[in-house]
């Protein structure tokens, strides 16, 4: 009898299985490249450094900085992982895209970091103009963070990141980052 049952198991499990719509690894979601696009300015300014003017606000006390030497990836860190080219993000996000800007919104019954993007393109579809809302929540904090990039002629001139941070026990933090490529 415990055989049949435990045959009788293995044989549902199966039968559901077959009817679960199945994952597919290697679909390629088609949001616009990002990440792409992000990683090649980073080469660049790798390749051809370029001083940056850094204004940091950090609940409420200001700190200015002009650095000439930094590390572009570890800079622009939360901009790279807003990456939306993830299989686990190929369904998440409704494309509300038109001429001129590509836009992509969490749907309402999702639960991903990323809340939007949107990617204003010039005349040649580089991006002119970039924005990022992510927010997570757990049991322990509650981040809200707003990210801006402007670009000129397809380069990078201006970003910001404006965020908050509420662990469960302490006040939240506030903080803003802004940076400004400067003329070489």
């Amino acid at each position: 009898m415990l055989i049949f049952r435990f045959s009788f198991l293995i044989v549902l499990l199966a039968c559901l299985q077959a009817c679960t719509p199945a994952v597919q690894e290697n679909a390629k979601p088609v949001f616009y490249p990002w990440e792409k696009y992000l990683t090649a300015q980073i080469d660049s300014l790798s390749k051809h450094p370029q001083s940056v003017h850094k204004t940091i606000l950090l609940d409420g006390k200001k700190e200015e900085k002009q650095l000439s030497t930094i590390d572009w990836k570890q800079e622009w860190a939360m901009f790279l992982h807003a990456d939306l080219n993830k299989p686990a993000a190929a369904t998440s996000y409704d494309n509300l895209s038109e001429d001129g800007f590509v836009w992509y919104s969490l749907k309402s019954n999702e639960n991903l970091a990323v809340k939007k993007l949107y990617i204003q393109l010039d005349a040649l579809d580089r991006p002119a103009k970039v924005e990022i809302e992510i927010e997570e929540k757990n049991f322990l904090f509650e981040t809200h963070k707003k990210l801006n990039m402007n670009f000129v002629d397809g380069r990078v001139q201006t970003y910001s990141i404006d965020g908050s941070q509420q662990m469960r026990w302490m006040s939240p933090t506030h903080y803003q980052l802004m940076g400004v490529l400067l003329p070489k």
